[in-house]
């Protein structure tokens, strides 16, 4: 009973319903696998006895069942900002006056005083023979209570029998949905828009109302940063390609560009982004030399035959090359802090200036990355040690830092000040990587002992180990939330939205001890309420719109929660069905992010063709009987979706598989899909020029060159071309239509499509 209690305390679950409804319940092996994951320095100290003492069982439950209710003001606590309430513990013989001071983040006082027999009583807890009670106490917000949303100081001081004593703690005040621009309901249809100031700021691409407010629902276009190729960068897309897909996008009636996840990599080696080194950083990849305000002093160097043979040779790379952009690009931002450093520091000027308030506004955050940077650089077999000039290498991570944030704000500038509504959407992957800084230098937040993944299923019968280090619940929990909050609110930076990938680990995580003795595995689970929480403050705080990435094994208390505080749903086209086939349009959640296609499933053209299935069988991870049976259920999908197409009038009624063109067909089904219920809705820019080969295949490795894949054009030519223009002419026009409107306008040009 003991242990079970255990397990239960530490958020280990039991059983879950799989991908087919079953109820699939996790051993006992795999169970107590995680929980030693978790408690392993606890664990009794003979290598030969690898199990809990009763001893440490009774200890460990104390400490998370007891222990809580001893304390009469918890160190964390948050309520509603509209329906504030104070929470204390006290045995029941409790009795005497209690005095409570709430600092605001402003420094606003607010003070109050009540006695026990004012409380109310939501819990109890029978500890021996004494009986413990959880209180309430709502705050009067009649009285002008200084405080708002935020995080705030709060302190209690209890007076009884002689005897007082003061407990202190944070107090978060929090809205109960995140920011999402104003929802109306007209004629019995949910109409989703966000909020514009005026029609002069939206731009020539907005659609006002009369009253004043688009009524358009926003669309966007979705791309790998890295993957863009243009004449102008140094072998990877960078923060400058970035502006000029947004003015370009702007001018096609985009509202927002959605990105990979920007952390910072482990470069040279490591290079997905959704394995990141700090999820808190930028990749200094992404900066744009040129545009660097010092690059004026070195460019006769950088203009020479040298440099502009490296960029010639890295423009014509097929595949990303990271080690040879790595070494060009970090060799001249070298030569762009030595003039930083000679022209600013002795003189300090106003750039000077807003360097030192920015690494004073990174705070921890960025010193935990610096001295991961340095240990690595003293851990190198080329380095000196004795030569490093640790100062000077300090503030040369902190300079790139510096200036990629500075290049990124620019880029979310230039996207509000042409007119888009939502601008950029960044994506914060959903773990870091072991012996990345966020983890090395936050060791107490992390297990270390366990990956992150997913079980078995179908699709992986061996399930997945994204080798990934969660974030422990409990120490979380301990440590008041600080890690997460600062996660949170640094990628929400210089951004009109975020995607939160793998959002069900709000609630829980499939966690793989790295261990492999320890069993396969089991769900931990998380304190969603309060996560949600800090999630819709900080959107609130910088008008961030949240997209949860909802898919696979979705349980029913994450859809409810995420729906119920306004973040939306993220919908892949690919698995939008019902028991007859594709999803049509009309019945798209509204509150979501429709996505044509993502960096996880085959391009349009590939799906289409059977070109996913082809490579899957030549990397090796299929056979020959499997890839039968995959094409044979891709004709059954592609029969679907020509059915639905033309029964929503996307393509006459005549036509057959044997005779659709594909450009035909890729513009119908953007007909289709951007005329949805979603409120969001985005295609990739590897669509729109008809990419074949996937930037990454779940489940490889070494088999294919993941995250290195560039585009086919380059960015002058994507923006040149009249193909492209018509299907991004295509999708505004969706988004902007009602959907039988729409349908009647491509009916009537029908014949123009076979």
């Amino acid at each position: 009973m003991g242990l079970e209690k255990l397990l239960y305390l530490q958020g280990v679950g039991a059983e879950f319903i799989d991908c087919f409804g079953n109820n699939i319940h996790i051993c006992p092996e795999d169970r107590n696998g995680i929980l030693k994951s978790m408690c392993l320095g606890y664990l009794d100290k003979d290598p030969n006895k690898q199990s809990f003492s009763d001893a440490y069982i009774e200890q460990r439950i104390y400490e998370l069942d007891v222990k809580p209710w001893l304390i009469p003001l918890h160190h964390f606590q948050w309520s509603n900002v509209d329906e504030p309430v104070v929470e204390v513990f006290f045995p029941e013989s409790f009795i005497g006056q209690l005095r409570v001071e709430i600092i605001s983040e402003q420094g606003d006082v607010y003070r109050f005083q009540v006695h026990s027999h004012q409380l109310s009583i939501v819990g109890d807890y029978q500890l021996d023979s004494i009986k413990y009670f959880k209180y309430q106490y709502r705050l009067n917000l009649e009285s002008n209570m200084p405080v708002g949303l935020g995080y705030h100081q709060i302190s209690l001081t209890t007076e009884s029998d002689n005897y007082t004593q003061t407990y202190t703690g944070i107090f978060m005040l929090a809205p109960r949905s995140a920011y999402c621009g104003t929802v109306e309901h007209q004629e019995s249809e949910l109409t989703t828009h966000l909020k514009a100031n005026s029609a002069s700021k939206l731009g020539s691409n907005a659609h006002v109302n009369t009253n004043g407010v688009d009524a358009s629902k926003p669309w966007g276009i979705s791309t790998q940063l890295y993957s863009i190729k243009s004449h102008s960068q140094w072998g990877i897309g960078d923060f400058n390609d970035l502006q000029k897909l947004i003015d370009y996008s702007a001018e096609q009636g985009a509202d927002f560009i959605l990105l990979n996840p920007l952390h910072a990599l482990g470069l040279p080696d490591s290079v997905s982004p959704y394995s990141p080194d700090d999820r808190r950083r930028l990749n200094p990849l992404y900066i744009h030399i040129e545009s660097v305000d010092e690059y004026a002093s070195i460019a006769a160097i950088i203009q020479s035959d040298e440099f502009d043979n490296k960029k010639t040779n890295l423009f014509n790379e097929e595949l990303l090359n990271y080690s040879a952009v790595y070494q060009v690009k970090y060799s001249i931002y070298r030569l762009l802090f030595d003039v930083f450093i000679t022209k600013n520091s002795s003189k300090r000027s106003k750039r000077f200036k807003q360097f030192t308030q920015f690494k004073k506004q990174q705070g921890e955050a960025l010193s935990q990355f610096v001295d991961h940077q340095l240990a690595l650089s003293n851990n190198s077999p080329a380095a000196e040690p004795h030569h490093i000039n640790v100062s000077y290498e300090a503030d040369f991570i902190c300079y790139l830092q510096f200036v990629a944030a500075e290049q990124l704000a620019l880029c979310q500038l230039k996207a509000k000040s042409v007119g888009m509504q939502i601008g950029l959407i960044r994506d914060m992957a959903v773990g870091a990587s072991p012996t990345g800084s966020e983890v090395q230098q936050n060791a107490s937040y992390f297990c270390q002992q366990a990956n992150i993944g997913a079980p078995p299923d179908p699709f992986a019968p061996q399930g997945q180990n994204w080798g990934l280090t969660p974030l422990d619940p409990i120490n979380l929990q301990q440590q008041s939330y600080q890690h997460f909050i600062t996660l949170i609110r640094s990628n929400m930076e210089s951004c009109g939205g975020l995607r939160i990938d793998h959002v069900m680990g709000l609630l829980r995580l499939w966690w793989w001890p790295t261990d492999t003795h320890l069993g396969n595995g089991a769900y931990v689970y998380y304190p969603l309420d309060t996560l949600l929480a800090i999630l819709c403050l900080e959107s609130q705080r910088t008008q961030c719109l949240l997209i949860g990435e909802d898919l696979g094994i979705v349980p029913p208390e994450i859809v409810q929660n995420l729906s119920k505080a306004k973040i939306f749903s993220n919908e892949l086209f690919y698995f939008t069905k019902n028991y007859h086939g594709f999803t049509p349009p009309e019945f798209y959640k509204p509150h979501s992010l429709m996505m044509l296609a993502n960096h996880d499933v085959p391009t349009l053209s590939a799906w289409w063709n059977g070109d996913d299935i082809q490579l899957r069988q030549q990397l090796g991870l299929t056979d020959t009987e499997q890839k039968y049976n995959a094409l044979n259920d891709r004709l059954n999908e592609k029969l679907q979706l020509l059915d639905l197409l033309k029964s929503k009038h996307f393509l006459p009624s005549h036509i057959t598989l044997d005779d659709i063109k594909q450009p035909a067909l890729i513009n119908a089904w953007l007909s289709l899909t951007a005329s949805g219920e979603s409120m969001l809705y985005s295609v990739q820019l590897d669509d729109l020029i008809n990419e074949v080969k996937p930037i990454n295949i779940p489940g490889t490795w070494k088999e294919y060159p993941n995250w290195r894949r560039r585009l086919s054009q380059s960015l002058e030519q994507i923006m040149d071309s009249e193909d492209v223009k018509q299907k991004l002419h295509i999708v505004n026009r969706a988004r902007h239509c009602k959907q039988s409107a729409l349908a009647e306008s491509c009916s009537l040009s029908a014949g123009s499509i076979e």
